[in-house]
């Protein structure tokens, strides 16, 4: 899911990746869009790693797993168009496909190769649409991490009812108090009786107090929804890099069994399990992701 930039609690933004620990930002233009600004977070050094976040959010849902990852990687956190630092056009291209159009753009920019792209929730189905825009250059990415992505159809049924009401989530975003949403949103994500500290409530606010931010977040779940369709996932199926699903249990938001689908869509494809965790695996039970994804990085 969900925000601030983790290094602008402990890093000045800078222009260019100089130091072990930066903050900068790279001009991208992808086919039917303006170039796009977007911020980047990066620490570490080794084969590069590349993580995406979901709807709502920004490098900072990572924030427990960069210092990690950064000991034996170098780790490349992006801001999705729309999210966190990067440019928030008031534009509507802001669907997975869009947004992997940009990705492939920045990594071309950046002249990276072997990538590991390790996407949650959209940022999961973005990674995936990363792979198939980059097909015909395979070494671009060398293997794909999707977390809890809502990649195959499932039931919207409420909260695209909710979305598409004329003038409703403009309504509800502009008078909802940024802390107040997060606070909302955190409990949708989270599992039953998970205790969320005050500064995850800061931190996933802070986006939100931007009107781009608002616009983006509309946009993309509308562009959810508008994929959400039987045949979305088929295309998956020429993917061939080496990929790790890993889904939560009891995730709400992104049932279970649409990990097991999408198992089955991907042949290069291994399906991990997490227990004590809903819909933000990061935040939630970091240290038993952090595993799964050391493991899956050393083959």
């Amino acid at each position: 899911m969900l925000v601030a930039g983790w290094s602008s609690w402990c890093t000045p933004v800078i222009s260019a990746p100089t130091t072990a620990t930066a903050s900068y930002r790279v001009s991208v233009t992808a086919r039917g869009q303006k170039p796009t600004s977007l911020h980047v977070e990066e620490a570490g050094k080794g084969k590069p790693v590349v993580l995406l976040h979901g709807l709502g959010g920004s490098t900072f849902a990572w924030r427990h797993i960069i210092p990690e990852l950064a000991r034996t990687h170098r780790v490349l956190a992006l801001d999705l168009k729309g999210f966190g630092q990067s440019d928030k056009p008031l534009d509507d291209r802001y669907s997975a496909e869009d947004q992997a159009a940009l990705i492939a753009a920045f990594l071309r920019e950046r002249d990276l190769s072997g990538v590991t792209l390790i996407g949650h929730s959209f940022g999961g189905t973005v990674a995936l649409n990363t792979a198939l825009e980059l097909e015909s250059e395979p070494s671009r990415v060398s293997k794909l991490v999707v977390l809890d992505a809502p990649a195959l159809q499932q039931d919207f049924t409420g909260e695209e009812e909710l979305i598409r009401t004329p003038g409703l989530p403009n309504s509800v975003l502009m008078v909802t108090p940024p802390e107040l949403l997060a606070q909302l949103l955190l409990r949708v994500v989270s599992a039953p009786g998970r205790k969320i500290p005050d500064g995850d409530v800061e931190g996933y606010a802070e986006p939100f107090r931007d009107e781009g931010t608002r616009h983006a977040f509309i946009a993309t779940a509308k562009a959810i929804f508008d994929d959400n369709k039987p045949k979305m996932g088929e295309r998956y199926r020429s993917i061939r890099q080496p990929t790790l699903l890993i889904w939560c249990r009891g995730d709400k938001v992104v049932p279970l069994a649409t990990g097991r689908r999408l198992a089955r869509q991907i042949k290069s494809a291994r399906l991990e399990i997490l227990s004590r965790c809903n819909h933000l695996p990061q935040d939630e039970v970091p240290d038993a992701l952090l595993a799964k994804l050391k493991t899956f990085l050393k083959r």
